[in-house]
């Protein structure tokens, strides 16, 4: 019988938290802000737009897989890619970020039920932060907020349908083997909430 563990990390797994936080951070600035870069000036808003994205897009989206990983009794850590990293760095200077930071790694032999909801969490978090970023945008007096919200809602519901796709190591493949109807559902919801994000 498997108990669950306390929800922690790890020390190396810290640095690599914290590594690939401020890569993607810096990234995502470079993307948005190509013109001001370009031009020497630093925008703050800007800045914070790419790290508010990155960190509910991508570190919460992780965290999910990690928690859920936890509460049935599997340790996980997150481990950074640091070539992906790279990539998404030198990719964001030519209009567009291939990001692939690394990945929460589990630890254990966790069944195919188990492995299907540990999979799940990390899209159904973009899913909710994805809706509850529309949400909010759509109500926000003030345009410079409402156009923040929204693309991070965006980047949310992308990062979903991208994991959702059925290849390779995705978390949609262990989703479909697990559960059609669940893995239709999310995937059906990402294309939504991404669908909605031009309606604002």
């Amino acid at each position: 019988m498997k108990y669950a563990y306390n929800f922690r990390f790890y020390p190396e797994e810290k640095k690599d938290i914290a590594l690939a936080l401020l890569v993607l951070t810096f990234s995502f600035y470079i993307l948005i802000s190509r013109n001001l870069l370009f031009q020497g000036i630093i925008s703050l808003l800007d800045l914070l737009t790419a790290f508010l994205a990155v960190l509910i897009a991508f570190f919460l989206h992780e965290m999910a897989h990690k928690y859920v990983a936890f509460k049935y009794g599997y340790p996980a850590a997150f481990r950074a890619w640091k070539m992906g990293l790279l990539i998404a760095f030198l990719s964001s200077f030519i209009g567009f970020l291939f990001a692939a930071p690394g990945a929460v790694y589990v630890y254990g032999y966790p069944s195919k039920d188990e492995n299907g909801k540990i999979s799940a969490a990390g899209p159904i978090t973009n899913i909710i932060a994805g809706f509850t970023l529309l949400g909010l945008a759509f109500i926000m007096p003030f345009h410079y907020l409402s156009a923040m919200l929204a693309y991070i809602a965006s980047l949310n519901f992308f990062l979903a349908f991208f994991n959702l796709l059925p290849i390779g190591p995705m978390d949609g493949v262990k989703i479909f083997t697990w559960n059609l109807p669940i893995y239709i559902l999310l995937l059906a919801l990402s294309i939504i909430g991404f669908a909605s994000f031009y309606i604002i």
